[in-house]
């Protein structure tokens, strides 16, 4: 690293590495991607420099399939970073985090299945998405149980995903660690109404720094990120990491399904190409979500089709009746604006280097006398 990048990194991303030790300048994170982010992904995310999730879902009733799922992935973590005989009760975090949607009403059962898996693994952040409106109590209960006694080992720092400045106001009140302002460029769900995080972040900063000067509260830009100057413009609009989804979805480590990552590979100019649309969902059955929230993908067939007239009974007709036949052209696949600037599929350890050294090329080119 030249004199002029040494100087930026110290300069900037202190608090970062004090949170996450394990940790470079600037910090790289992947989104906890359902069905994409996975140990694997993870955990070489981590190994390079950045801060690693795996998603840890929204079914949390007692007997779910997912929790057994998350306790595998947490306990295949800690033997890929080679951490599955350190003492856990001693102390010794697993340097990833982990992702939770909190709007199903299997949330109130938050403390009986999910909190203990947490407290055996001890991830060392845990992102919180999606709270539902019908239920304002459920991210303050989790966030305070997260929330250790004194002198406790185990010490996570909770993040949480916003899509609005008054989303964010909500959760710093509430005690969150970190927010993590998404722009809507982001692929997958997200707020239904909201700003890219041109003016979303900068406004998110201004109200901590105004609102909340006695906490120390990070702020983390998502949404459009998807390489090195992605990551060097988040920066400078305020925010103290960047998280990358869409170019994680193509890395090696990832369970994206093949069709899926063909389709993100052949996709250009996602402001054209990718939608935002509660139809992704409807279209496959899925009406969970509440009404606050949309996703963004890659238009497909069923969107034009939408957009052409077609009922939507119709429109589901044709998408079950390529489901059933093999034809993936209407298969939903989540993705952000930045798909253009995804390339060819990476290992996850490459991209995020590729990301953290793009950004100190493109701060240090803007003014060669730094």
């Amino acid at each position: 690293m030249n004199t002029a990048r040494r100087r930026l990194a110290t300069m900037a991303g202190s608090r970062m590495r004090s949170w996450f030790p394990n940790t470079s300048y600037p910090l790289v994170v992947n989104a906890p991607m359902d069905g994409v982010a996975n140990s694997r992904l993870a955990t070489e995310v981590t190994k390079a420099g950045g801060l690693g999730f795996i998603q840890g879902g929204r079914d949390f009733n007692p007997g779910s399939p997912l929790l057994k799922k998350l306790d595998d992935q947490l306990t295949l973590a800690r033997k890929l970073l080679s951490l599955e005989n350190a003492s856990k009760d001693g102390g010794d975090p697993l340097p990833i985090g982990v992702g939770l949607i909190t709007f199903t009403k299997s949330m109130r059962f938050f403390h009986e299945t999910i909190l203990p898996i947490l407290q055996r693994h001890q991830p060392a952040a845990v992102w919180l998405f999606a709270p539902s409106p019908a239920a304002p109590d459920t991210v303050p209960s989790i966030i305070k149980a997260l929330k250790p006694e004194a002198g406790s080992a185990w010490s996570p720092k909770v993040v949480v995903q916003v899509g609005s400045v008054a989303a964010a106001r909500e959760a710093a009140s509430h005690g969150a660690d970190g927010i993590v302002a998404q722009g809507v460029d982001a692929g997958g769900h997200q707020w239904a109404s909201g700003a890219g995080i041109v003016s979303l972040v900068p406004e998110v900063a201004d109200m901590l720094r105004d609102e909340f000067p006695d906490r120390d509260v990070a702020l983390w830009a998502a949404g459009g990120i998807a390489d090195g100057r992605g990551v060097a413009a988040a920066l400078a609009l305020g925010a103290e990491a960047a998280v990358l989804g869409t170019a994680f979805m193509v890395s090696a480590e990832a369970d994206t399904q093949d069709f899926r990552r063909k389709a993100l590979l052949a996709t250009s100019d996602g402001g054209s190409n990718t939608v935002k649309s509660q139809l992704h969902d409807h279209i496959q059955g899925n009406t969970a979500w509440p009404s606050i929230y949309d996703g963004r993908a890659i238009v497909t067939p069923t969107y034009q089709d939408q957009r052409s007239g077609v009922s939507f009974d119709e429109n589901q007709k044709r998408f079950k009746a390529a489901q059933d036949g093999g034809d993936v052209s209407r298969m939903v696949t989540w993705s952000g604006t930045g798909i253009g600037l995804v390339r060819k599929e990476l290992p996850a350890a490459e991209i995020t280097k590729n990301a953290r050294e793009g950004a100190l090329k493109a701060i240090a080119g803007l003014n060669p006398s730094l």
